[in-house]
């Protein structure tokens, strides 16, 4: 495989299993249902190597996802909300040569358009909670990355 070319791991790979293992949200002050804020989102996808089960290849991928709102006019140092969702997930190959755990952990960025939608799912009701219904989250951050590296705005 040419190193600078990065697999698209969801032609060779299959969710297994998910669990979410952590899931910490704190509303700081009562948010009016037409207030305008900042959020800024991150998510970081860790891979890690697991024995093959029958023969077959898998990887772990922790996601964690991290989404701190703010006032417009404040900066991002007081936030109005943090929430925090950390969730495991296993990956079985089902097709192709096995894949190493170096071209894995090259090309995991790739699963990301199909974990964002499974957090989304887990954090749109304790956006309700919170009386957060004007937050609408990306659903597909590979596309909607900004260059610059500051947060996304977020109604």
């Amino acid at each position: 495989m040419n190193p600078t070319s990065m697999l698209d791991l969801l032609d060779r790979f299959a969710l297994a299993h998910t669990q979410v293992t952590r899931l910490t949200a704190d509303l700081k002050e009562i948010v009016a249902a037409d207030q305008a804020f900042r959020a800024k989102v991150e998510l970081k996808l860790t891979p890690r190597e697991m024995p093959t089960d029958k023969g077959v290849t898998q990887f772990q991928v922790t996601a964690r996802m991290l989404c701190r709102g703010s006032r417009e006019s404040d900066d991002s140092e007081k936030p109005l909300f943090e929430i925090e969702l950390i969730m495991q997930t296993v990956y079985r190959q089902y097709q192709g040569a096995p894949v190493s755990f170096e071209e894995f952990s090259a090309s995991h960025g790739t699963l990301t358009r199909q974990l964002y939608p499974l957090i989304h799912h887990q954090l749109q009701p304790v956006f309700k909670q919170f009386g957060l219904d004007q937050v609408k989250l990306p659903y597909d951050l590979v596309k909607s990355q900004e260059p610059s590296g500051e947060g996304r705005q977020l109604h």
